[in-house]
């Protein structure tokens, strides 16, 4: 049996992004997945860094991604500083389009809240959209620019996440853990090749979060939901330079002058990750239609990710201890935004692990607070095996 203060379940952006927060404040921590470090939703998102165009209300959720996004210029310099990788974070903005009278009410609306909450936010009227990127559709009836808005290779994030945590804590890929269970005043973390003791487990392991949570007793479901993507080279004269975000489909500009298109939504796909071609059809025809000007630019490649949602929630994680289970940590539910909340994740993580309360502000995602506000039966079950 291994021996750590904390043991990590789960190995993409949330739990790497948690395992270097707590080694840095001088825990001894292993990370256990169940394949490759980075190797499922984390490496494959669009690396969106989207805290005004995810948010939908100056609410908590919204002051979560705005936290997290400015943490994001000291995280990828860390990080290049660390291990040497370069996770190629832009601001270069993201263009919401409206193409119809409705959309550009929302967003004229979306503009107000967000200024009042000392964000940048600025209206386009259609020229001055094509005058910024002229490969976009004519029949836009203006923009809502959002300029601190940016991305980053999420690839080079995963890889840079792994390199990080391979040289701060243990590492056990290709591990399948088959069960959490209390050991005494701490906890066991059986794998099919070892076991793991630890004084706290941090449960991070994304779409495949859910036996561990029900074997707990714990009353969260996540459920995967699939998003088919691929990538282009536009044609000459019709790059990119920042992300164009239309009725749920987004083209990301990267550094290397291919642009990322997503996503699709398949909620009943269950783990099935294989692209098909109406997938990648109606995505294609629906990025053409936003940007026109990208008609005839090369196929580069396909590729799918699962992306962890909580079952009856709004698309808000669960980041802290659960109550009546001391020493288990969730960080659970990210959805569409794991890249973007990893940093934040992983302090809120870390101050938990170390029995800090949480700023105000993260209540509405803290288990006490959260649950307990809500009325709903917290317990865990944590019997002694």
């Amino acid at each position: 049996m291994r021996a750590y203060d904390a043991v990590v379940v789960g190995g993409g952006a949330i739990g790497m992004a948690s395992a270097r927060a707590l080694a840095r404040e001088g825990l001894s921590v292993a990370v256990i997945d169940r394949g490759r470090l980075g190797g499922e939703a984390s490496s494959a998102a669009a690396g969106m860094l989207g805290a005004q165009l995810e948010a939908h209300a100056p609410d908590a959720f919204y002051a979560l991604c705005r936290e997290s996004r400015a943490m994001y210029p000291n995280f990828a310099a860390a990080l290049l500083e660390e291990t040497g990788i370069d996770v190629e974070w832009v601001e270069n903005g993201i263009l919401q389009l409206a193409r119809s009278e409705g959309a550009a009410a929302a967003l004229r609306e979306r503009m107000r809240w967000q200024r009042a909450a000392g964000d940048e936010a600025v209206w386009l009227d259609p020229a001055e959209v094509r005058a910024l990127e002229p490969a976009t559709a004519d029949d836009v009836l203006g923009a809502l620019y959002l300029p601190r808005d940016g991305n980053v290779h999420a690839p080079r994030l995963s890889a840079a996440l792994r390199a990080c945590v391979a040289g701060l804590c243990d590492v056990y890929e290709g591990e399948e853990v088959v069960a959490v269970e209390r050991a005494g005043a701490g906890w066991r973390v059986r794998g099919a090749r070892d076991v793991y003791a630890a004084d706290r487990v941090v449960l991070a392991a994304g779409a495949w979060a859910s036996p561990f949570l029900r074997a707990l007793g714990i009353s969260l479901e996540v459920r995967p939901v699939k998003g088919q993507m691929f990538a282009l080279r536009p044609p000459r004269g019709a790059a990119l330079r920042r992300t164009v975000y239309d009725a749920g489909t987004y083209l990301v500009p990267k550094r290397d002058g291919t642009v990322v298109v997503g996503a699709t939504e398949e909620p009943d796909a269950g783990y099935d990750k294989r692209n098909t071609v109406d997938g990648l059809a109606a995505l294609a025809a629906k990025a053409l239609g936003a940007v026109p000007g990208l008609r005839g630019g090369e196929w580069v490649r396909a590729w799918s990710g699962l992306r962890p949602r909580l079952a009856g929630e709004a698309a808000d994680p669960v980041i802290g201890p659960w109550p009546g289970a001391e020493g288990i940590i969730l960080a659970v539910g990210h959805f569409r935004n794991g890249v973007l909340l990893s940093p934040i994740t992983g302090r809120i993580v870390a101050g938990a692990a170390l029995g800090r309360e949480p700023e105000d502000l993260w209540l509405p995602f803290w288990p006490p607070a959260r649950f307990a506000a809500r009325g709903g039966d917290v317990r865990a079950n944590t019997p002694e095996r």
